[in-house]
């Protein structure tokens, strides 16, 4: 089964680019989407009048006139459909392409009502397709300007036979009703294809536009650069996190970390290689912590980690130096060898706040009291004097 439907869309690729001379990979907007219906409905078209050619005669028997007529039929639409693809292929140009479809289509099966029996011809309803395709690859105004032309042809042609007009019964009495059956079966083919290629290309268009939205939630709410969340995704978070714990009565900590002389690297060996260090500091961060921890840049050099589920604030300050001995390793830009340090600040929920603002405060006064003090990591405390405590120096680890 998976043989036969990648075998059947290889095939529909093939006549599409046969058709239009585009890549089915191409993007899938509305005008390649109406063209490829366009190209998909045509071939429907073909097959069904090869099988009404060419099949139906054995089945049922026609006067010679009728074989003529459908020999005929066959070539008007083949060459129909060879024009407006050609039209389609080397001019882009759709509405003229499917004009052409529908002049030939509409044509054909019209003057074959003059040699069927009128209103009673097979070709009758068969018609009902010029407007259901002026519509789905045209427009409401094609489809509007087609439907008044078919339904002016009917009623002329019923009128016509009110007075008396004797249409030409080219088909045999008793192959009536099989001719009518063959006719809706061509009709049936039609509209199922028309229905089948539809529903695929609102799937692939609902695929894409899944894929759309989700790269532009992805691009709002992460850096282009270091590829982390940024601020807007950390607030959620950060928010949620604070409801976690707050049900499970659980601790969590926010660490704020801040790049020390990031702005002297930046400006003496240039942007490059500032963006270069970002990067770097992001996938060192990740690393360092858990895949569940959120890690966000802020801003500028300024990154925050959400660590959930800690069990102490010894744990927290272990994971903060591990995560400033990981940032000061040196890095390899430009063939230089890169020294730097970063300053940490560390709040822990419920110690030193509940709130999500209250939190920050005090993470990022810790954290500028690191960078004032020389040391990589500071904790921020509830104690009495509400001093900022370092936990150890640089020189101590």
């Amino acid at each position: 089964m998976h043989g036969m439907r990648r075998y059947l869309r290889r095939l529909q690729d093939w006549w599409f680019q046969l058709c239009t001379g585009q890549s089915e990979h191409g993007p899938l907007d509305e005008e390649h989407y109406r063209q490829r219906i366009l190209a998909m409905t045509s071939f429907f078209w073909l097959f069904s009048l090869v099988i009404m050619t060419f099949i139906v005669p054995f089945l049922i028997g026609l006067t010679p006139e009728g074989r003529l007529a459908a020999n005929i039929l066959f070539v008007v639409n083949g060459l129909g459909v060879l024009c407006g693809m050609l039209v389609l292929r080397y001019l882009q140009d759709r509405v003229t392409a499917l004009n052409i479809l529908l002049c030939i289509f509409a044509g054909g099966f019209a003057a074959a009502c003059f040699v069927f029996g009128g209103t009673a011809s097979p070709t009758v309803p068969l018609l009902l397709l010029v407007p259901v395709m002026a519509g789905i690859v045209g427009s409401i105004s094609i489809a509007i300007l087609w439907s008044a032309l078919v339904l002016a042809f009917w009623a002329g042609m019923f009128v016509a036979e009110q007075n008396g007009y004797a249409f030409l019964q080219i088909i045999k009495p008793d192959n009536y009703t099989i001719a009518m059956l063959n006719a809706y079966f061509a009709m049936g083919i039609s509209v199922v294809s028309v229905i089948l290629i539809y529903a695929e290309m609102n799937k692939s268009l609902r695929h894409n536009l899944q894929e759309s939205n989700r790269e532009l939630a992805h691009l709002s709410s992460h850096d282009q650069l270091t590829r982390l969340p940024n601020r807007r995704f950390y607030d959620q978070r950060m928010d949620l996190a604070l409801r976690r714990a707050s049900d499970r009565q659980s601790m969590a900590a926010l660490l704020i970390l801040d790049l020390n002389d990031f702005k002297k690297i930046n400006d003496t060996y240039g942007h490059g290689t500032g963006d270069k260090l970002l990067v770097t500091v992001a996938e060192r961060i990740q690393a360092t912590l858990r895949e569940t921890d959120l890690v966000a840049r802020l801003g500028g050099d300024e990154f925050a980690a959400v660590l959930e589920d800690v069990r102490s604030t010894e744990q927290v300050t272990r994971i903060a130096h591990k995560l400033s001995q990981a940032i000061e390793q040196p890095v390899s830009v430009r063939q230089l060898q890169l020294q730097f340090s970063a300053s940490i600040g560390v709040a822990i929920f419920p110690l030193d706040g509940r709130q999500k603002a209250e939190l920050e405060e005090k993470a990022d006064k810790a954290m500028y009291q690191a960078k004032k003090r020389g040391i990589p990591v500071a904790l921020s405390t509830l104690e009495a004097d509400n001093v900022l405590h370092p936990v150890r120096h640089r020189q101590e680890l």
